[in-house]
C-alpha cells in the first residue's frame, strides 16, 4: 500500500486534515506489545515464567534474543532508552560477567534443537564494549543457545543485528562483529541537521557517518539500518530534506523514522535540555513525515507498517509481501510470532503471553540473592491474546477481520475513523473487516487502541508518546 501525497492536504491551513489532527493527534501506545508495559504489575513469579519457556519448547519454533547493553559514554536528550553513563570503560566489566550469567541461566532452560533465528544487541551503545568483550559475550551465547551459521542466511533468513554509535565504533569492531556473524548494522542519525545535533547531545558530521558506513560495507555487512527521528528541536520542512537527500547519498537498506516522544515528565534531562519552544508543531511533523515517505518511495523504498522503509530486496520487504511482518520492542521484525527471550538490564522477554521486563538497576540486576527478578511482570488472560492478534494485523497489515459479537463496543467505537474516511468497514452477519485507507495509515495507532481495552481503563495516557 503506497501512502497518498499529503503535501498539500497537511498544511496548516487545512481545515479537514488540522481537524484530524486535533481529534486523533493525542497521547497512544506504539504497540510493539499488547498489553503494554504500564500494564505489567503482575508480582514476579519465577515458576510461571519458566513454565512459560516449557510450553514455548513444546511448541518447537526458532525464536528471538535480545541483549541490552546499557552503557552510553554521553546522554542524548532525546532518548528514552535506559542508560548508564560514563566515559570509564572499565564499568562494563562487572556488567558482562552477569550477563554472561543470565545467558547461561535462559539458555540453559531452551531446547537446543530450536535456534536463533533473530538477535538483536541495543542499548546503550553496544559499541561501547571493546571488541574482546564483544567476542566474550557472543562465545557465551554460541555455548548456550543454538545459532545459525553466517553461510546459513539464505536458507534460514536468520538476521543478526547490532545497533552501534558512529562515534565510539572503530574498524576493528566492525570487523570483529562480521567475523563473528552479524550480518545488520543499526546506526542512529536522528539528524544531520547541526543546530538539532548541538540541542540533541547528538553531534555526527555526514562525513563520519559515510565513512564508518564504507567501512562496514568493506567489512562485509550486507544490510545496514538508520534510525531517523522527526519532531526534534529546531526540526522544519527544509531542514529535514536535508537531511533526506544525505541519507539518500549513503543508501541504507533500511530506515526506521520514529516520531520524537517528549516525555519530560518521566525523563529529566528532557525537561533541562530541550525547549518545548524549539520542537515542531504536529502539522509541521506530518509535513516532515509526508515529505520523507514521498522521498524514499521515490528513491526505490518500500513503506513498511507506520515507521520503517526498506529496499524491495530486504528481508523486511520480503516479510511484508509474505504477510509475515512482526512488530515486538525492537519495531517491526521478518519473523511472525517468535518467542523473545531478553538478557540484560531492562531487557523484556515475550514468552507464550508472559511478559517479564528485567530489573531497571545495576545494583538490582547484580543481586544474587534474588537472581534476576523483574522489575515488570505479566500473564496475558486469553481476552489479551486474542485482542494483541487484532492489534497486530492492523500494525503489521492494515487490516482485520473481527467477531463482531465480542467486539460490538470496538465496532462503534471504529465508526468515527470510518466518517473521516480512515479505515473501510465491511459487515457480515457475525464479523466485520476493516482496512486502513491511505490516509488512516497517519492515525494507524489510534485505529489500533479501539481494541486496547486496557487503554479504555485509563484515566489519562500521558505515559505515551503523541501518534503524530
Amino acid at each position: 500500500m503506497n501512502i497518498m501525497n499529503l503535501s498539500q492536504v497537511s498544511k496548516t491551513a487545512d481545515p479537514k486534515f488540522q481537524s484530524l489532527v486535533n481529534e486523533y493527534g493525542g497521547s497512544v501506545p506504539r504497540y510493539t506489545s499488547y498489553p503494554t508495559a504500564p500494564e505489567w504489575k503482575h508480582d514476579y513469579s519465577q515458576n510461571i515464567f519458566e513454565d512459560a519457556i516449557k510450553v514455548s519448547n513444546e511448541k518447537g519454533n526458532d525464536y528471538s534474543l535480545y541483549l541490552h547493553i546499557p552503557f552510553c559514554e554521553s546522554q542524548c536528550y532525546y532518548c528514552a532508552c535506559n542508560v548508564v553513563i560514563s566515559k570509564k570503560p572499565e564499568i562494563s566489566k562487572d556488567y558482562v560477567e552477569r550477563l554472561k550469567e543470565e545467558i547461561e541461566y535462559i539458555g540453559s532452560k531452551i531446547d537446543k534443537k530450536r535456534k536463533v533465528v533473530q538477535m538483536a544487541w541495543g542499548g546503550g551503545t553496544p559499541t561501547y564494549l571493546s571488541p574482546n568483550q564483544i567476542r566474550d559475550i557472543f562465545d557465551h551465547i554460541k555455548e548456550f543457545f543454538s545459532l545459525y551459521k553466517p553461510e546459513e542466511q539464505s536458507e534460514s533468513g536468520h538476521e543478526y543485528s547490532i545497533e552501534i554509535d558512529p562515534r565510539v565504533t572503530s574498524k576493528e569492531h566492525l570487523e570483529t562483529l562480521h567475523e563473528l556473524g552479524f550480518n545488520r548494522l543499526s546506526m542512529g542519525i536522528q539528524d544531520f541537521n547541526p543546530e538539532t545535533q548541538e540541542n540533541i547531545n547528538r553531534i555526527q558530521s555526514f562525513e563520519m557517518v559515510e565513512n564508518i558506513v564504507s567501512v562496514a560495507r568493506t567489512a562485509g555487512f550486507p544490510s545496514i539500518n538508520f534510525d531517523l527521528i522527526y519532531g526534534l528541536p529546531f526540526q522544519t520542512l527544509s531542514t529535514f530534506e536535508e537531511t533526506i537527500e544525505l541519507v539518500k547519498i549513503i543508501d541504507p537498506e533500511r530506515i526506521a523514522l520514529f516520531n520524537y516522544a517528549h516525555i519530560p515528565q518521566f525523563f529529566p534531562f528532557q525537561k533541562k535540555y530541550i525547549e518545548e519552544s524549539a520542537l515542531p508543531d504536529q502539522l509541521t511533523k506530518c509535513e516532515i513525515f509526508d515529505l520523507a515517505v514521498q522521498k524514499f518511495t521515490e528513491h526505490g523504498y518500500e513503506f513498511i507498517g507506520i515507521d520503517h522503509f526498506a529496499k524491495p530486496e530486504d528481508e523486511l520487504s520480503k516479510a511484508q509481501h509474505a504477510n509475515k511482518l512482526y512488530r515486538n520492542f525492537q519495531g517491526y521484525t521478518t519473523h511472525d510470532g517468535c518467542d523473545l527471550f531478553g538478557l540484560g538490564l531492562t531487557a523484556i522477554s515475550s514468552i507464550q503471553g508472559v511478559y517479564k521486563q528485567n530489573m531497571k538497576k545495576l545494583s538490582a540486576y547484580y543481586d544474587r540473592l534474588n537472581p534476576f527478578s523483574a522489575e515488570k511482570f505479566y500473564k496475558s488472560t486469553n481476552d489479551d491474546i486474542e485482542r494483541r492478534e487484532i492489534i497486530k494485523e492492523i500494525m503489521c497489515h492494515c487490516k482485520s477481520t473481527i467477531d463482531k459479537n465480542n467486539y460490538r463496543e470496538e465496532l462503534d467505537s471504529l465508526r468515527s475513523f470510518e466518517n473521516n474516511d480512515l479505515i473501510r468497514i465491511s459487515e457480515s452477519e457475525n464479523e466485520f473487516s476493516l482496512e486502513v485507507t491511505e490516509l488512516g495509515r497517519f492515525f494507524i495507532r489510534n485505529i489500533a487502541a479501539c481494541f486496547d481495552y486496557h487503554l479504555r481503563q485509563r484515566s489519562a495516557h500521558k505515559v505515551f508518546s503523541k501518534s503524530l
